[in-house]
């Protein structure tokens, strides 16, 4: 039954020997690490010498009975899942330790598929909520190390707004897999494969944004960095359709893009990064269509690449929903996102860091309903 490597522990408190030595050779022969206590007081003792993942223990004991020994367990690990005995008459006790958080409840007399049933639960909400908290040190770990990589000479003032933000997304990201891990958790105990789809690709959904988060971060604390060095202006562009054309497709989107072409002019730039610019603008463009409506005229999102006098222009134009009043104030300056619930907020303030080290200039024009237009500008070389 147990397929996950990590052998789990399981605390079995029940005072009626022939009930616990039973318990203890199904889970045992199920390949799990049984640690056996005739009471509540036994097993509160085991339970803090041993830290033990799940505990089963009866309802009705002498001394410490198991509600509780369920309080006093969920106090010290709100995390550890406690799954109750209790007999058919016992009905009110066993609502009751639901509403303790216990993780389960069955009852005498005791069926073998049962109880590894209730187990196997068990162990998939440890293990789901285990990948979350890891998923989370891992964010929490990368933000600290970013922020700390924040460039010196910037205002508290700035860095404090830009702590904000980021605690902003963290947050929003925290309260997606928590509600990813309830519709999962649901899925299991209720055998429903319908939640359980959901819950995974609402997992997913979370997992890419801190994945897309991560990317961004190391994009803003690279752009203090730049490799400048004299580039043909189409470079930064050539590879934007190769990597988000089928996307665009897959979207109904015409995604097109027009060359400088001219051979002999050059703008000193870190194309990298001057890419990185270029395809936030096209992914924000390619987001800017609301996917739940029909379209009434064809969807497209057009890169230019002109020259102005003596600068190269970088243009991203999309006939999309455009943005309201709100986030044209803000577009540039908070962890604001055009993209809904997809976004992270960091893609225009990494843009607009980038530009401005580049010594250039960033802007856009929009109507909403109409679309937008976001335009970069670089001095010739």
């Amino acid at each position: 039954m147990n397929q996950d490597t990590h052998t789990y522990s399981i605390l079995l408190v029940d005072d009626e020997p022939g009930i616990r030595n039973v318990l203890a050779i199904t889970l045992t022969h199920a390949g799990f690490t049984v640690l056996p206590a005739t009471d509540g007081d036994a097993g509160l003792q085991l339970f803090f010498e041993k830290h033990p993942d799940i505990v089963i223990t009866d309802i009705k004991m002498p001394g410490i009975d198991g509600i509780e020994l369920l309080k006093q367990i969920k106090d010290a690990s709100p995390e550890t899942e406690v799954i109750m005995i209790t007999g058919h008459g016992d009905m009110d006790l066993a609502v009751k330790s639901l509403q303790y958080e216990a993780a389960d409840f069955i009852t005498k007399p005791i069926d073998a598929a049962e109880i590894e049933t209730a187990v196997q639960k068990a162990v998939d909400r440890i293990s789901i909520n285990r990948r979350i908290r890891s998923y989370m040190i891992d964010l929490e770990y990368m933000i600290k190390e970013k922020d700390r990589a924040i460039d010196e000479s910037k205002t508290l003032s700035t860095i404090g707004q830009t702590i904000a933000g980021m605690s902003h997304v963290i947050k929003n990201i925290a309260g997606g897999l928590k509600g990813s891990s309830f519709i999962l958790e649901q899925g299991i105990e209720n055998e429903n494969r319908e939640y359980l789809v959901k819950g995974w690709e609402m997992m997913k959904k979370n997992i890419d944004k801190i994945t897309n988060l991560s990317l961004d971060l190391l994009n803003y604390a690279k752009t203090s960095r730049l490799d400048l060095a004299p580039t043909h202006p189409d470079q930064p562009v050539k590879e934007i359709k190769p990597l988000l054309g089928t996307q665009a497709e897959q979207m109904g989107i015409d995604l097109k893009v027009t060359l400088l072409g001219k051979e002999d002019v050059r703008v000193m730039m870190d194309p990298g990064a001057i890419h990185t610019c270029v395809f936030n603008l096209t992914t924000n463009a390619l987001d800017a269509f609301d996917t739940t409506i029909a379209p009434e005229h064809s969807r497209q999102v057009h890169i230019f690449v002109p020259q102005k006098d003596n600068t190269v222009v970088y243009q991203v134009q999309d006939n999309g929903m455009g943005m309201n009043k709100t986030i044209q104030q803000t577009v540039f300056t908070d962890f604001i996102t055009t993209k809904g619930t997809r976004g992270t907020g960091f893609g225009l303030m990494t843009t607009k860091k980038i530009v401005e080290e580049h010594k250039g200039k960033i802007g856009f024009t929009t109507r909403e309903g109409k679309g937008s237009k976001f335009w970069i500008q670089l001095p010739l070389s």
